[in-house]
């Protein structure tokens, strides 16, 4: 059984169908991009997937486990992670504090095991030495991998990237794409919406191309991104080429 499935997701912003029909199945440890034109649905899939956005038709399914059956929203919601452009820290914590605070709220860890975990993991993103800093007091890059921690702290089993570097200075990109790397090379179950191709080529299983609220194509990066045979695929490529 797959670890995630999506099947036939429709999701509508008053008249506009931005998902029609979406389906998907994702395996443990298994890297998935999901990349296409602005507009095409990529985020709200996301936001979908994880409890954030309400869907007319459909279902998420989490080891088989429906997010619409009662009481399964808030317990799916804790083992799928999500990491979106903007940091979203809180501006008046700590960077260990940040980390910290989800786990003592919702998983109700004890103050010396969630430092425990939060310690572990800021040393994952070489973040160990700003235990004590304020986000105003990170580069953007800095934030994102704190905001990755922090993420992580909460033990999810699918971890979810809205664009993740996205609002970062071009210089700042590679260390955040470094810890995706590690992650996905350490097993993790990931999803990522990216314009990142590179990153996509070289570490993800399989890409997803969305246009219009749809799923155009699905298979390796080599097929997809390298010799696509869908037409607005092609386009799509060139457009990034000529950049």
């Amino acid at each position: 059984m797959p670890i995630l499935t999506l099947r036939n997701i429709h999701k509508r912003f008053g008249s506009l169908e931005v998902l029609a029909g979406i389906k998907l199945a994702v395996e443990a440890g298994e890297v998935i991009a999901i990349v296409g034109p602005s507009g095409s649905g990529k985020s709200t899939l996301l936001r979908v997937v994880n409890g954030l956005e309400p869907f007319e038709q459909g279902d998420v399914e989490l080891d088989g486990q429906s997010i619409r059956a009662p009481g399964n929203l808030a317990a799916i919601r804790r083992q799928i992670g999500m990491v979106f452009q903007q940091f979203n820290l809180f501006s008046h914590l700590t960077v260990g504090e940040n980390v910290m605070l989800a786990q003592r709220l919702v998983l109700k860890r004890d103050a010396k095991a969630a430092e425990e975990r939060a310690r572990v993991l800021l040393a994952r993103v070489g973040l160990e030495d700003k235990w004590n800093r304020y986000p105003s007091q990170l580069s953007g890059g800095q934030q994102q991998r704190v905001a990755i921690s922090r993420a992580l702290a909460m033990d999810p089993r699918v971890m979810l990237f809205d664009e993740a570097t996205s609002a970062l200075d071009p210089e700042l990109v590679g260390e955040v794409l470094a810890v995706m790397r590690s992650l996905a090379d350490s097993g993790m179950t990931m999803l990522v919406v990216t314009h990142e191709m590179n990153f996509a080529r070289e570490v993800a299983d399989r890409i997803v191309f969305m246009d219009q609220g749809r799923i155009l194509a699905d298979g390796t990066p080599q097929a997809i991104l390298d010799a696509p045979e869908d037409a607005r695929i092609q386009q799509f490529m060139r457009r990034l080429a000529e950049r």
